[in-house]
């Protein structure tokens, strides 16, 4: 997290529909330059939260405060098909009186140059996420909220996407990023909210969070478990037996988990365990338990 002042900030927010409380006292802040990742289960309420952020649908209590007008833009990307890149660039212009300074500025980050003349119904869905961050840039907006970016994006198209992002970042932009692709989330985000049942139970620096769920390491399936297990305490490795083989935790080398568990058994095969975001979403955003025990991690 950062000590300046944040760029976005939820206290005490509720959103409800009808009787049913769809996001319960929610809590949390983010600096300006980062990239924030909000974590959930399908039902969390995220979608819920960025349309409250976004002024789309109103909140029972609570406060959100944002760094100046316009600041906040739920990206999407559905524009005209018949209208071409740059005279929808022109309109969103005037409407929003952007200098031709901002209007080159958007053009530079979001690379829409290479196909301004094509019509947005010809567009990429790559090329479409880049247009809409453009309309976003020449409105002002300083905090971007971006729902499932990479969905109908090839490889290529999600790694020109995060840099994008990054870039976006480095210019001060605040991006909160909802997405279920948490191997891409990883590669990105300074820091992560995570939702269950409505409610926050985690928000803090990945570091931070990171710190609360159990470490990476190996999966090991072999021979003789136990006895790969107990080759593996001796050598004073984090080792647990398990029902699917002996998992090794901690920052030790696949090379040296190797060569330690195969003077004792046959080894059939070892994974790497899940990914740091992986990690986070089940021990924070899955849909387990109702209630959460809520976090803020500084």
């Amino acid at each position: 997290m950062t000590s300046a002042r944040p760029a976005l900030s939820l206290d005490g927010v509720t959103v409800s529909r009808g009787r049913r409380t769809l996001v319960r006292d929610v809590s949390f802040s983010m600096g300006p330059g980062l990239v924030h990742a909000l974590l959930g289960h399908n039902g969390a309420g995220k979608t819920t939260l960025f349309r409250a952020v976004s002024g789309l649908v109103p909140t029972r209590s609570g406060r959100i405060v944002t760094r100046g007008e316009p600041s906040v833009l739920f990206v999407g990307s559905r524009f005209p098909a018949e209208l071409r890149v740059r005279d929808l660039m022109a309109y969103r212009g005037r409407l929003v009186f952007a200098s031709r300074r901002d209007m080159a500025r958007a053009r530079e980050v979001t690379g829409i140059g290479a196909f301004e003349a094509a019509r947005c119904g010809e567009l990429s869905t790559g090329m479409a996420q880049r247009l809409a961050l453009a309309v976003a840039l020449l409105g002002g907006a300083r905090v971007l909220l971006l729902d499932e970016p990479t969905t109908g994006l090839d490889p290529q198209a999600i790694d020109s996407l995060l840099d994008l992002l990054r870039t976006l970042r480095d210019d001060g932009c605040t991006v909160v990023l909802c997405s279920h692709d948490l191997a891409q989330l990883e590669l990105v985000c300074d820091t992560v909210t995570c939702l269950r049942h409505g409610r926050l139970t985690v928000t803090g620096a990945v570091g931070d969070v990171a710190a609360r769920v159990p470490r990476a390491g190996h999966v090991v399936r072999t021979s003789d478990d136990g006895a790969a297990y107990r080759a593996l305490r001796e050598a004073r490795m984090d080792a647990t037996l398990t029902s699917r083989g002996v998992r090794v935790a901690g920052p030790d080398p696949l090379e040296a988990v190797w060569t330690v568990v195969a003077r004792h058994a046959v080894v059939h095969e070892i994974t790497v365990d899940r990914a740091l975001f992986d990690r986070i979403f089940d021990e924070f955003a899955s849909s387990g338990t109702e209630v959460a025990d809520e976090r803020t991690l500084s």
